[in-house]
């Protein structure tokens, strides 16, 4: 069994699923076996030194050491071990500084107090680090003051080893200092890699919500959704909005296995997407066989018509196109019937689940109506829209045409663009 996965078996199985709190109790039970034989280390040097005096203490220290492990797997609240720790690490140096001399004859001792703050400072946090500090400073301030006073702390060891016992001391003091400053830092950076390669997931999976709300709402919809948790709905005073709708559909779905309309669907709203994506157009929804996108919002843009009506015929030649091939694989060939107008339109998002971007107004159902009266592969358009657009586009005029709830209704068909020179003369 590796160490490490030893020093794993003292940790409860409850803290396993907190992989900070896992890895403190992983760390303070490697720092008290660590302190358990370091403590245990001195006693050759204690026995040589005739160093009886300490020998009680080293080894009180260290069983409470190898104790606290155990306790911990029982169940033990961490802080109290903790301080259970520092405190014996706190008794123990005040005793081995009592035997050694106090801090006249040796400065080796105190420096193990350090360790006391950086325990209580990295398990238990800046306040019990401060208590702990300011209790490590009190012991050698005592001592300090006591000697400046004369009180004599006799050593009870052969003063012929004080160098001996001074270099090994600090050595191994700093040693464990050291030890529990690695560690601490091998922690941190164990942690905060764990804790980047989670932001890392956080930030891909928040970019893929992104992602998906954009193909729910606009750019500048979902900001402002994002910033103030809500949107406003907006008045439009001139956009052009597109109907595209599959001639007889009602009729080819009884023919076709679920299969086969779904991806027919597919491959010619895929087509129209990636038409409307080049154009900038936004992409309102799709309702059964029905495409609906509009141009002018939700940024104004006053040559909308002349781009919607560009997108209805960049759809015409796709549809031709893709029809063809189709045909030519053995496929259900959809025809496709569009209709513009332009005019005034409300935009906002509907719902609190499964939100959606949409318009509303008479706008939205003048180009229904113009896409109903239209034909498979031509662009039928209203009176209003040929105004807006005709110095850049020819058109063929259908004549007053009867519109379902509008009356009489001018349409055009657009059968393609002007020269360049033909339409800036006109415009």
């Amino acid at each position: 069994m590796r160490l490490n996965d030893w020093f794993s078996s003292f940790v409860p199985v409850e803290a396993k699923s907190d992989e900070w709190e896992y890895r403190k109790r992983r760390i303070f039970v490697s720092v008290c076996f660590i302190s358990a034989l370091y403590a245990l280390l001195y006693i050759p040097q204690v026995i040589w030194l005739d160093y009886y005096g300490a020998l009680t203490v080293i080894i009180a220290f260290a069983a409470v050491n190898i104790t606290l492990p155990f306790l911990l797997k029982r169940g033990v609240h961490l802080p109290l071990l903790v301080n259970c720790y520092i405190a014996a690490m706190a008794l123990a140096e005040t005793r081995i500084m009592y035997v050694s001399g106090g801090v006249y004859h040796t400065a080796t001792d105190p420096q193990i107090l350090a360790v006391c703050c950086l325990m209580a400072l990295f398990f238990l946090g800046r306040k019990p680090a401060i208590f702990w500090f300011l209790v490590g400073v009190g012991i050698i301030v005592t001592y300090g003051v006591l000697q400046a006073q004369g009180v004599e702390f006799v050593p009870e060891f052969n003063k012929d080893y004080w160098l001996f016992q001074t270099v090994a001391a600090t050595a191994g003091h700093l040693l464990i200092i050291f030890m529990v400053v690695n560690m601490y830092d091998s922690e941190k950076n164990k942690a905060l890699r764990i804790l980047k390669e989670k932001n890392d997931i956080i930030a891909e999976e928040k970019h893929r919500s992104e992602e998906l709300l954009l193909n729910i709402l606009p750019a500048e919809v979902m900001e402002e959704l994002k910033e103030t948790g809500k949107t406003t709905a907006r008045n439009y005073d001139l956009v052009t909005v597109l109907f595209a709708d599959i001639k007889d559909f009602t009729s080819i779905v009884e023919n076709l296995s679920p299969e086969e309309l779904v991806s027919g669907i597919d491959e010619y709203f895929e087509t129209f997407d990636r038409i409307v994506g080049k154009y900038g157009v936004e992409k309102i929804k799709t309702v059964g066989d029905a495409y609906i996108c509009v141009s002018g919002l939700p940024v104004a843009n006053s040559n909308n018509p002349v781009t919607i009506v560009d997108v209805g015929l960049q759809m015409a030649a796709a549809v031709n196109e893709l029809s063809e091939k189709r045909k030519n694989l053995g496929q259900v060939a959809f025809e496709v019937r569009i209709g513009i107008h332009s005019g005034p339109v409300v935009a906002g998002v509907v719902g609190v689940k499964k939100f959606a971007y949409d318009i509303w107004g008479d706008t939205v159902n003048m180009a229904a109506r113009m896409q109903q009266h239209g034909e498979p592969g031509m662009v039928n358009i209203s009176g209003t829209t040929h105004d807006l657009i005709k110095h850049r586009f020819n058109c063929v005029s259908r004549g007053p045409m009867m519109a379902k709830h509008k009356g009489m209704v001018e349409m055009y068909f657009v059968s393609g663009k002007k020269t360049p020179a033909v339409a800036a003369s006109l415009a």
